[in-house]
């Protein structure tokens, strides 16, 4: 028997009766290295090119946190759309939220390993891309506290959901196409990682204009990546 709208947004997520679209793009072929970044970078310092520890154990993590980032955002799509082919089957709209959970948290900790604990992603209150995706993230990683302090929209139960726009809680939201174009920015810093003797001559193509503020994905801050003679 199927459910009612009520009893769906209240007993599954929020606003789930009216999900009945949406446009995720197909991020696959982003780049034709997505699948080897770490691969490349563990033989290119091991026989290219020597860095600090530090400096290659945070590079080393960024890639390991952008390529399951990648792997994540398939599966979301994957299992999102599913539920739309099917909307009574409820566990596959739930196991999407599970993906793109994963997706947040590793794609906001990706851009955090490349600040190296610099303040320098966003400014409180700018409303970029890298601000929500902040939001959304610690909504998803502190459900208990969310549910203690009454931070789920009422008569709910998830700290975030899908809408035919994209991912949304309550103080935050990312389009499919915001989404999609974050692993895009994570897969133009990655290529250039992947091979530290050449990742600041790759940045530097990227970008020209060193002015930026960071506050955005596509940030022109960068790790210090030389190489040690």
């Amino acid at each position: 028997m199927p459910f009612s709208a009520y009893a769906l947004d209240k007993f599954v997520a929020p606003d789930i009766s009216k999900f009945t679209k949406a446009s995720i793009p197909d991020t696959s072929d982003t780049s034709k290295e997505q699948e080897y970044w770490i691969r490349n970078f563990i033989l290119n310092t091991l026989f290219r090119v020597t860095i600090d520890e530090r400096t290659r154990q945070a590079l080393f993590n960024f890639l390991r946190r952008v390529e399951s980032a990648f792997r994540e955002y398939g599966l979301a799509r994957e299992r999102t759309l599913a539920y739309l082919q099917n909307t009574e089957a409820i566990t596959a709209y739930l196991a999407a939220i599970g993906h793109w959970e994963v997706y947040l948290s590793h794609s906001y900790q990706a851009y955090c390993l490349l600040a190296r604990g610099q303040k320098i992603l966003f400014v409180q209150g700018d409303g970029s891309v890298l601000e929500r995706l902040n939001l959304l993230y610690n909504r998803s990683k502190h459900m208990d506290s969310a549910i203690e302090n009454g931070q789920l929209p009422a008569e709910s139960t998830m700290a975030i959901w899908l809408t035919n726009d994209g991912v949304r809680s309550i103080d935050s939201a990312l389009t499919f196409a915001e989404i999609a174009d974050i692993l895009r920015d994570l897969a133009m810093w990655s290529d250039a990682a992947q091979d530290p003797l050449t990742m600041e001559e790759k940045l530097r193509e990227q970008y020209p204009d060193d002015s930026s503020d960071g506050s955005e994905a596509g940030s022109s801050q960068q790790p210090a990546t030389e190489a040690e003679n």
